[in-house]
């Protein structure tokens, strides 16, 4: 049995998509966000054998639980957000920011070449070449790299929206048949009818959001705020396209989690905001939380005073 800690969005996802291609029924996942993957991973250390593998992808733990994961051993670590490079001082962590071509990686690349170099694929995986352009298409969507790329950038796009459309499970079964079974990963009609709907969806959910966004100096730099709880990435992109006198948009969802995006060159996120309220992230795309007492805080002051 394999255990496989990974994040919520595509690209911990596309970790999950390759586990099960390289473990099939032998990988248990459980999928993180940054508020609780601490909790989940020691609460699982604590109960089960240490003999069992421990897979930890496009998301890091805090220096306490390294600490214990070192001792405990039989656990590697896979992450490409800049905020946990200090976790490369331990041999079982690999956090690359940047691929040796220079491009910017992500946690289902780096998690391939992993299970590649480590024999973990069939051979006819290992010769599959749409496995590897899964990877690249989960790349190029997590740093955004497929805006950049015309019609091909689109079709990561429309990957990323069919997750949210078919949900995980239903997701994952799509593209281990996409991979093993097709020879592109272009959308059926099927698909192209569910995308379309789900677009739509997104263009109405932008055009409220706008109306609502409102701004404010924020660690020496302004930013639109707005209220939200879902497409943060697509969201928070055309929102500071549309706003060219903020230089990011913050976007709190009352779930606990506030996610940033800017289209800035000169500006990192990850250092620069999200770490200060005890986040991280990329320079263009990050992430934070906020306690329950946060969100008593503001009912209170919504409704008592």
């Amino acid at each position: 049995m394999i255990k496989l800690f990974t994040h919520t969005d595509l690209d911990g996802v596309g970790c999950a998509v390759l586990a099960k291609l390289a473990f099939k029924d032998e990988v248990d996942i459980e999928y993180c966000n940054y508020d609780e993957i601490n909790e989940k991973v020691l609460e699982y250390i604590n109960q089960n054998d240490n003999k069992i593998p421990i897979y930890i992808t496009d998301i890091s733990v805090k220096e306490e639980l390294a600490k214990l994961l070192d001792k405990r051993g039989n656990v590697q670590l896979l992450d490409h957000h800049p905020t946990a490079l200090e976790l490369n001082k331990y041999s079982w962590c690999r956090v690359m920011v940047e691929d040796l071509s220079g491009l910017k990686t992500s946690g289902t690349k780096m998690f391939y070449h992993w299970l590649g170099m480590n024999g973990c694929f069939s051979d006819e995986l290992e010769n599959n070449k749409l496995l590897n352009r899964f990877a690249e298409l989960v790349r190029d969507y997590d740093t955004w790299r497929w805006a950049e790329l015309g019609d091909e950038g689109v079709i990561c796009k429309q990957v990323n929206d069919l997750l949210y459309l078919y949900g995980r499970e239903k997701f994952i079964s799509w593209c281990v048949s996409k991979i093993c079974c097709s020879d592109s990963f272009n959308l059926d009609d099927t698909d192209k009818l569910l995308f379309d709907i789900k677009q739509k969806e997104i263009d109405d959910y932008v055009e409220e959001k706008d109306k609502q966004l409102f701004t404010s100096p924020m660690c020496g730099w302004i930013a639109g705020f707005v209220f939200a709880d879902k497409y943060f990435s697509e969201l928070g992109n055309r929102l500071c396209k549309m706003h060219p006198e903020i230089d990011f948009v913050a976007m709190i969802d009352m779930d606990g989690t506030v996610s940033y995006r800017t289209i800035r060159e000169d500006l990192d996120l990850g250092q620069r905001v999200a770490k200060q309220f005890g986040g991280g992230g990329h320079p263009k795309a990050a992430g934070s939380q906020f306690s329950k007492e946060v969100m008593l805080k503001t009912v209170e002051h919504i409704f008592y005073e």
